[in-house]
């Protein structure tokens, strides 16, 4: 993606990244915190529940944020258990 795609993605403040790795691939959702509650508030709203697979909270939806948080989880082995 280019800069104004990020832009894009941290003001909306999701998005779905896949990881790949060695031992596979794995889709992470990706939020940041206001949006996630938003999203919580409507999906139980509309459903009475929320779920989500594999879920990242940073403090804003950009590459940095993201690269930075999945490296520090993937040497945690987050990824492998995820």
């Amino acid at each position: 993606m280019d800069e104004f795609d990020w832009a894009n993605q941290e003001a909306k403040g999701w998005l779905h990244v896949t990881v790949a790795w060695d031992g596979g691939r794995q889709v992470i959702e990706v939020y940041d915190p206001v949006r996630l509650a938003q999203s919580v508030t409507s999906e139980i709203a509309r459903l009475g529940r929320f779920t989500a697979g594999s879920l990242l909270v940073v403090p804003s939806v950009t590459r940095e944020n993201i690269e930075s948080a999945i490296s520090v989880i993937a040497d945690e082995g987050f990824i492998d258990h995820g």
